[in-house]
């Protein structure tokens, strides 16, 4: 009988021992799984020297008459035209705009720029975390983050109807950037967001 009981427990030992060897297995090959996992990469255009430059004459005259944040208030703002279509758009002109409004191209030597003034202005949100979304091409809510842009100069007192008609497709927005920055323009855009 001792033989028996001695016998019945090695076996309960080694079926014990087995159902955790076998867990073990399980889960480092799970976790070996995970780790061998490759996940595509995609290339960002790396912003140079120059094109930091380029950028800063962009936004000259903005800050020339600007002060604090406001540089990304209008910045922002007029970078979100080149992806957004709004109610009595003519021609690319907005009702009750100035004709001659300075246009800046969503590129990202000009957001770049923008984000560089954050660190150096310490601006306030929500301009840091749509810089950073803009900057990895995440446009996704392009026209929430225009209209949280726009209402923050808004009066929070009096409700404001949302001016955005639409989303560009990638065709008119090739149009306005033809439009506006020509050619030079269309090759920075593909270089920029198409790689």
């Amino acid at each position: 009988m001792k033989k028996t009981l001695i016998g019945a427990g090695l076996g309960f030992v080694l079926v014990l021992g087995g159902w955790y060897a076998f867990n073990s297995y399980k889960e480092d090959k799970t976790v070996t799984v995970k780790t061998t996992k490759h996940v595509a990469a995609k290339t960002v255009h790396k912003v140079s020297g120059p094109e930091l430059d380029t950028a800063a004459k962009n936004f000259y005259e903005i800050e020339a008459n600007l002060k604090g944040d406001d540089i990304f208030y209008y910045g922002m703002i007029t970078m979100a035209l080149q992806k957004l279509e709004f109610k009595d758009e003519e021609n690319y002109r907005l009702l009750n705009t100035p004709e001659n409004i300075q246009r800046i191209q969503l590129s990202r030597a000009n957001l770049q720029y923008l984000k560089n003034k954050v660190v150096e202005l310490k601006a306030s949100e929500p301009y840091p975390n749509i810089l950073d979304k803009w900057l990895k091409g995440d446009f996704s809510h392009i026209e929430k983050d225009y209209l949280t842009i726009r209402n923050l100069k808004n009066d929070p007192t009096q409700p404001s109807e949302n001016p955005v008609l639409k989303v560009r497709t990638t065709e008119e927005e090739e149009k306005y950037i033809q439009h506006f920055f020509g050619d030079e323009g269309l090759q920075k855009n593909k270089i920029d967001w198409e790689l």
